[in-house]
């Protein structure tokens, strides 16, 4: 299948877990060329020093000067330049193939771009925000690049811009975005114990927790009144109804950004885990407590049918399959070089069929459920959540 030995492959992980305990060098092809992967290059060049601060990084949020030379990045300079580095994510930072935060400034502006590290999923994640953007929210593009740390061969790599201001001009207007890091309603913890705010930069989440308080503590009545003159209901049923299709298993408190401008919003994050025939009707209190509102369950409905369950011009599962198999034949080369051991050629085949299953199936499976088909085809009440 194209792959190092085992023998081999184990020593690289050897090694890259040492480099990252201090300095020294990266795992990987040693070879300015590369071997060929079908992907644009993206290179990453530190000193040994910088090396050393990178591995701190796991631990400090430290970053690490480096210089970078990138091909066409969704944002900011084409050319390469100076920046800084750091290893980025929560659980992923424990895996060995670890992903990564450039930032830089051009012109007096910061910009960001997320490394993420690919093979785990291949195409799961990309397809998943690719179909967000199909929805209408605001598109961060996965790009698959062949990254590079010191001419070392690092694996396939996604490119992914970061959320920032230009969401305000998406929606046309100022508002405040928060990332979600783990919360839980009921216990009364204030959102800046457990939440980063990305814009502005001051240190206000009045809007935050707001929203959060009033979901975890208002009646029935009340928090229908309160949700429909607060929250965007067409764009929230727009990421709703992609959460629960794609059957994402891991955003009951974190995976998620709020936006919190005229009305509140919820923007995805890290839908890796995914493509799984979990129930529909989001699994937690943000987004089960609005089909409390009859208003909001009529458009998630809408939304819902228009997008996934009937056949028609807006239905998407035909471009998310096309997207699928155009990303799986761009990915081809890349999956024979992986340097990765535990990212199998295998395991890749075995996601794309995955993928192509659950499209064919998922319709059915959410039918297949009485309650769920008398909401979405005979305009019936919302199923009991309570007890799933």
């Amino acid at each position: 299948m194209g792959h190092k030995p085992a023998g081999q492959t184990l020593t690289l992980l050897i090694l890259a877990v040492l480099s990252l305990s201090g300095c020294g060098e990266f795992v990987g092809f040693r070879s300015t060329d590369g071997p060929e992967t079908g992907l644009e290059s993206f290179r990453l060049y530190l000193s040994d020093d910088e090396l050393g601060t990178l591995a701190d990084s796991l631990s400090y949020g430290t970053y690490a000067s480096c210089r970078f030379e990138p091909a066409e990045v969704p944002e900011g300079p084409t050319g390469g330049g100076r920046g800084e580095l750091r290893i980025r994510g929560f659980t992923s930072r424990m895996l060995p193939k670890m992903s990564y935060t450039l930032r830089w400034e051009e012109t007096g502006e910061e910009y960001k771009i997320a490394l993420d590290a690919g093979g785990d999923p291949w195409l799961s994640y990309a397809l998943a925000m690719y179909t967000y953007h199909l929805a209408g929210l605001p598109h961060l593009e996965m790009s698959p690049i062949a990254l590079y740390l010191n001419d070392e061969y690092m694996g396939y790599y996604n490119s992914l811009p970061l959320y920032n201001e230009s969401v305000d001009d998406f929606f046309g207007e100022k508002g405040h975005l928060y990332k979600i890091r783990g919360f839980d309603l009921g216990k009364n913890v204030p959102a800046e114990e457990f939440s980063e705010k990305k814009f502005p930069d001051d240190d206000d989440f009045g809007p935050l927790n707001r929203y959060l308080v009033n979901a975890a503590h208002m009646s029935e009545s009340d928090w229908i009144s309160w949700a429909e003159a607060n929250v965007h209901l067409e764009d929230l049923a727009r990421y709703m109804v992609v959460r629960d299709f794609l059957g994402m298993a891991d955003t009951y408190e974190t995976n998620f950004y709020v936006y919190a401008g005229a009305k509140y919003r919820i923007l995805p994050w890290d839908n890796d885990h995914t493509y799984r025939y979990t129930p529909v009707g989001g699994d937690n209190a943000l987004t089960r407590r609005m089909l409390e509102s009859d208003a909001y369950a009529r458009i998630y409905r809408d939304t819902f049918n228009a997008l996934f369950l009937e056949p028609g011009e807006e239905n998407l599962i035909g471009n998310m399959a096309l997207y699928t198999d155009n990303l799986y034949d761009k990915l081809q080369t890349a999956v024979q070089a992986e340097p990765w051991f535990y990212l199998t050629a295998a395991d890749f085949e075995a996601e794309k069929q995955h993928i192509e299953d659950f499209l064919s199936d998922r319709v059915d499976s959410i039918l297949a459920d009485p309650g769920w088909y008398d909401f979405f085809v005979n305009n019936g009440p919302v199923p009991d959540l309570t007890g799933d």
